[in-house]
């Protein structure tokens, strides 16, 4: 019966990610440092997929850096850019135009994926915000940030 239950569950969707040790990891800013989850305590994290390679990314990037700049601070929300380039070059590149945080490229086809699937989407860009407690509240919202940045921290609505 238990076995029943839990295939049932998977089958509805129903997570048991732990957001919280999922993200527990060291980032990297766009100086070099070293960033870990206890520094982003107390704020709202945004993961960002995106990629050099992908037109519609390159369009998304700069609106959300807008955004970003204007929230990030007095909201307290950090974004970490999980990377879907395939050569470490290109991405290294990309994320110069970014003024947020990292995953590093030797996670991305391990921790990057897990965090990816948090989206429940197949395609990037997309933005998946997680809460002050490591819930996510809205797992893709790539449209709602640019549309309706007042919205902040686009919490969808169940």
């Amino acid at each position: 019966m238990k076995v029943a239950i839990c295939f049932l569950l998977v089958l509805a969707g129903v997570s048991s990610v732990d957001v919280k040790t999922l993200l527990d990891t060291t980032y990297t800013d766009g100086s070099g440092n070293n960033v870990t989850l206890s520094d982003l305590s107390g704020k709202y994290i945004g993961l960002y997929f995106s990629a050099s390679w992908c037109p519609d990314c390159r369009q998304y990037t700069p609106e959300l850096v807008k955004i970003y700049n204007v929230i990030h601070a007095n909201k307290n929300w950090e974004i970490i850019w999980v990377t879907y380039d395939h050569d470490e070059k290109a991405a290294e590149n990309y994320f110069k135009e970014m003024p947020w945080i990292r995953l590093r490229w030797s996670e991305k086809n391990t921790r990057g994926k897990s965090m990816f699937k948090l989206s429940k989407q197949d395609y990037i860009p997309a933005v998946t915000m997680i809460d002050l407690d490591y819930n996510v509240i809205n797992p893709e919202c790539s449209n709602l940030i640019t549309l309706e940045p007042q919205d902040f921290p686009w919490a969808k609505k169940f």
